[in-house]
């Protein structure tokens, strides 16, 4: 199935100043893939290539890529299965749909292997840029945003600064939910196209700790997947909402001595407190699984772009793995599409394992 891709600038006037460099209006820019079930597209279709998700900034992308390693004929000879044509025939239906938000630094669409796996299977996704937060973000119009000067300074134990980035990142996300619900009875290309009572979320990272405060807060998100989300800045909210599915996926440094190998220890012991109190404290369903291949980076495309062959193939294995947890996590508890989610987990696999709160492995 092919992938339609429109990319958007939302501004949310009710808010200016967010970020020192942003004396405007805050800036939202957003990608909506949808699937295309209709068969619009033939098979000789023209698809768009790795680089083209950040038109048309290509060459300012392209650098800033370069600078922090990335192997750029790697990412020149990457393809997507996204169409260059945008959607704009009506739709005939509606569809659930899952919001996207990224690491810290990383652009909204470096998820591409597990964007593509959900809109094949009939979800629109709606990735949702972190300006002025992200390295960089591409406005539709040609506009090219940069990194604020503070987030190139920021470390992981200022916590106060990183819980504003998550208060910042609910706030454009609850902006988004709400222009998509406008577009269901205004838009008349996508009117009825977005089923808002069946709402996800995928957060990594620190996205992953925006996804789960989110959650807490707004009913509108029916379920939520936490990508190796960053735990030591989970607090439990008063006005909480923890009744929903989560989806908690680790990577192979789950517990308490593994993390301490690769985080400092008030980091690392903060983490597992976290994971702790969400394990113990969730009151609606939760599953706790661990990646056994997978580091923090390997829930993006990021690794993709490393030269190590044994590498990549080793990454697009566990994407593979991710993708079809992920997938049939949202069938299952979005959409109550039978129980393959939970016949997948109950047998013993070799990629992963269930996990308790303290991140270890449950014989």
């Amino acid at each position: 199935m092919g992938v339609f891709r429109t990319v958007e600038l939302l501004k949310d006037h009710t808010r200016k100043g967010t970020f020192q460099e942003e004396s405007e209006a805050r800036k939202i820019v957003i990608s909506i893939y949808y699937p295309d079930t209709d068969g619009l597209l033939n098979k000789n279709e023209s698809e768009i290539i790795y680089m083209d998700l950040f038109r048309p900034c290509e060459q300012q992308a392209r650098a800033i890529l370069q600078d922090i390693g990335m192997n750029m004929d790697i990412i020149d000879g990457l393809s997507t299965s996204i169409s260059k044509r945008t959607f704009q025939q009506k739709s005939k239906r509606s569809y659930p749909v899952i919001i996207y938000s990224p690491a810290l630094g990383l652009d909204r669409d470096m998820y591409i292997y597990n964007i593509q796996s959900l809109v094949k299977q009939e979800f629109i996704v709606v990735t949702v840029s972190a300006a002025y937060e992200a390295m960089f973000t591409v406005c539709p119009s040609g506009e090219f945003i940069n990194q604020s000067e503070a987030m190139r300074n920021i470390q992981a134990t200022d916590y106060t600064e990183l819980h504003h980035l998550i208060s910042i990142r609910k706030k454009d996300i609850q902006y988004v939910l709400s222009y998509l619900s406008n577009l269901n009875v205004k838009d008349k290309d996508r009117m009825g196209s977005f089923d808002m009572d069946k709402v996800g979320i995928i957060g990594h990272s620190i996205g992953g700790a925006t996804a789960l405060d989110l959650t807490m807060e707004d009913d509108r998100i029916k379920a939520a997947v936490l990508l190796d989300a960053s735990m030591h800045l989970y607090i439990e909210n008063e006005v909480k909402n923890n009744t929903v599915p989560i989806l908690v996926l680790r990577q192979k440094a789950s517990a308490l001595e593994s993390l301490r190998n690769i985080l400092q220890k008030k980091i690392a012991n903060d983490f597992i407190k976290g994971q702790e109190k969400l394990f113990w404290n969730w009151n609606g369903y939760k599953s706790f699984l661990k990646i056994r291949n997978a580091t923090h980076m390997s829930f993006s495309d990021m690794p993709l772009f490393e030269e190590d062959e044994t590498l990549y193939q080793r990454t697009c294995g566990t994407h593979n793995q991710i993708n079809e947890l992920v997938t049939k996590f949202f069938q299952e508890h979005l959409l109550d599409q039978g129980n393959a989610y939970s016949t997948l987990i109950s047998h013993n696999h070799s990629d992963f394992c269930v996990i308790n709160g303290s991140g270890d492995e449950v014989l």
